[in-house]
């Protein structure tokens, strides 16, 4: 039950209606005139002071952070076929920490195909690989990169995998670990000297001038790496009910190296400038705080601004953080639907919002990943992304996101590639969401829906590890499970009555204290392998549900249980189970002490 009081209804139309296009266009042209601005850059600098200006300018209280970010800068490359015959092809430096220098490495070039990328011998050679592989939705990156380099690659030429607009080449980056390195993470991340992009078109030219063998070529890829001193602009609209409790409303600042960045993430900026302005106007009415926060080191930082935000101030997140709003790739032209809304304790939120700024009935659901700042499942917090798509038929398949536009880490995401209309929609949708999540008596997150999508994720990863039921199973982490779907229901049930009963403030807040432990419980075992203090890996970008016990599939297709691989594998499983099955219980002892004591104030 999403409930809002009807003073807050109406606080809700007038900040809609003083959505002002002409603002929001005003400064879309204003950041657009400074990109690109990847992190570390004099651009970069520029462009958070015009967002500090602006949010001074409508009354906000506004800091700029400091931190060191370990991040990878890639300045140019080139690549050149030396024989049979002298060739130069359009390429793009792979953001990573290798490096040729401006010399480049000369060697054979030989083509791998996605079923034998890091099995075939390939020391000393430069490869041809597709960004494509059978393994990975994310394509060639993490684990597969580092065995290359263990093989001995030279260097690789990666071919897009992008077929709907084949002659473009996407920007992409290193994955290996979730923000600044450790010193127990660092060696994940590859050093091959040299990876570059060439388009499909000329991939697939290129794949056939290597077939018929003896081709050589030389590959520059320079690449800049090291710690930089970065910014990251906070700035907060407190509450007047509940001031220490907010909402992080955050989005990246830095375009990708290369390209203008006018939906990936200049849009999402501006978006949150005009949140700032409208909802600053009403602060008097706000009932929980607002915390915008304007991350850096997004890409070539692997997200470095986010991950050392939630290090630098873990415990106010943990305590205090109400959930996680991510405002990235608005406004694009064409996005006239959304995508599916995010499974988890939002998903309900999401959907209404939606249908009440556009009256379109999002149905279908995804489960959230870790690409992008979503750098908080350990902590716990609820998270959240309300952002318009382009429709199937204008949707390039081969992006991730820009709203599904074509032009994605290109230099073509130019001006024209936004939709100022568009955009003030989405800054309406976006609004619905922050309105209800700082002013609902009650928190409006709503387990029910995730529990279903948990259980069924459980029951699929049992199904297919059968072979090995006798051995390892989870079934004892399905019936926690199943316990904690029907208790969701039972707590959806008795906030529904408090809140037609007009339960006293008291009430209300025991009940807001269980949700929100509810999510520290569920979030970081159903999201991530991390501990609580510590980023998860990156491993298929948090695709997959409960990744510590995800590997017992691994477990189900080794040969023998009696082999030494079986038990090491084994071992680790259980002591995640372990994990995975206190988490369901400390939530639902939670939920129960809960409904005791508010139907008993009742």
């Amino acid at each position: 039950m999403i409930w809002l009081k009807e003073e807050d209804r109406g606080i809700l139309d007038r900040m809609e209606s003083e959505i002002s296009k002409q603002i929001i266009q005003k400064n879309w042209r204003r950041l657009m005139e400074i990109t690109p601005s990847p992190s570390g850059s004099p651009q970069e600098e520029e462009y958070v002071e015009y967002l500090r200006s602006r949010l001074e300018e409508y009354g906000l209280e506004v800091k700029v952070l400091r931190y060191d970010a370990y991040i990878s800068v890639p300045k140019y490359s080139r690549l050149e076929v030396l024989s049979p015959e002298k060739l130069e092809i359009q390429c793009t430096p792979y953001r990573q920490v290798g490096s040729t220098g401006p010399e480049g490495v000369e060697g054979e070039v030989v083509y791998i195909d996605p079923e034998h990328i890091g099995r075939a011998e390939c020391r000393g050679k430069i490869v041809l690989a597709e960004q494509e592989t059978s393994a990975d939705w994310m394509g060639l990156q993490g684990a597969l990169l580092l065995r290359l380099q263990e093989i001995g690659v030279m260097g690789l030429i990666v071919v897009e995998q992008d077929r709907y607009m084949p002659t473009v080449m996407h920007q992409r980056a290193d994955f290996s670990v979730s923000g600044n390195p450790t010193s127990d993470n660092v060696d994940l991340i590859q050093r091959i000297p040299a990876i570059v992009h060439v388009s499909n078109r000329d991939g697939e030219m290129l794949k056939g001038v290597v077939g018929r063998g003896g081709v050589k070529a030389r590959l520059t890829s320079v690449v800049e790496t090291g710690w930089k001193r970065l910014p990251l602009l906070v700035a907060e609209i407190r509450g007047v009910s509940e001031p220490e409790r907010f909402l992080l409303l955050n989005g990246h600042v830095d375009t990708p190296p290369f390209s203008p960045g006018v939906v990936d993430n200049v849009s999402g900026n501006v978006a949150m400038l005009e949140l700032a302005r409208v909802i600053n106007r009403h602060r008097d009415k706000l009932g929980r705080s607002i915390r915008f926060a304007f991350w850096t080191g997004h890409e070539i930082g692997r997200y470095a601004g986010s991950t050392w935000y939630n290090d630098a101030f873990w415990h106010d997140l943990r305590y205090n953080c109400i959930g996680f709003l991510n405002i990235d790739s608005p406004g694009t032209e064409g996005a006239t639907t959304y995508r599916g809304a995010p499974v988890g304790e939002i998903q309900d939120l999401s959907v209404e919002c939606i249908k009440a700024v556009t009256g379109i009935t999002v149905d279908s659901y995804r489960w959230p990943t870790r690409a992008g700042d979503h750098s908080f499942w350990g902590t716990g917090l609820s998270h959240g992304s309300v952002i318009s798509a382009r429709p199937k038929e204008l949707y390039d398949p081969y992006v991730n996101y820009s709203g599904g536009g074509w032009w994605w880490h290109t230099p073509y995401e130019t001006l024209d590639k936004g939709d100022a209309d568009i955009l003030v929609t989405d800054v309406k949708v976006n609004l619905n969401y922050v309105l209800r999540m700082t002013n609902c008596p009650v928190l409006p997150l709503y387990f029910v829906p995730y529990a279903d999508s948990i259980l069924k994720n459980l029951e699929d990863l049992q199904k297919k590890s059968e072979k090995i039921k006798a051995y390892f199973n989870i079934q004892q982490v399905i019936e926690r499970a199943r316990e904690f779907r029907g208790l969701a229901e039972e707590l959806e049930a008795i906030v529904k009555r408090a809140l037609e009963a007009g339960a006293r403030d008291d009430v209300l807040g025991k009940l807001n204290h269980c949700l929100m432990w509810v999510s520290r419980h569920i979030n970081p075992i159903a999201h991530s392998d991390a501990e609580m203090t510590e980023q998860m890996s990156m491993d298929l970008f948090g695709a997959t549900p409960f990744p510590r016990i995800h590997g017992i599939l691994k477990l189900a297709e080794i040969p023998l249980p009696q082999s030494a691989e079986f038990k090491f594998l084994q071992t680790k499983l259980l002591r995640q189970r372990n994990y995975i099955e206190d988490g369901f219980y400390r939530a639902n002892e939670l939920i129960r002490e809960t409904i005791a004591k508010v139907e008993h104030a009742l």
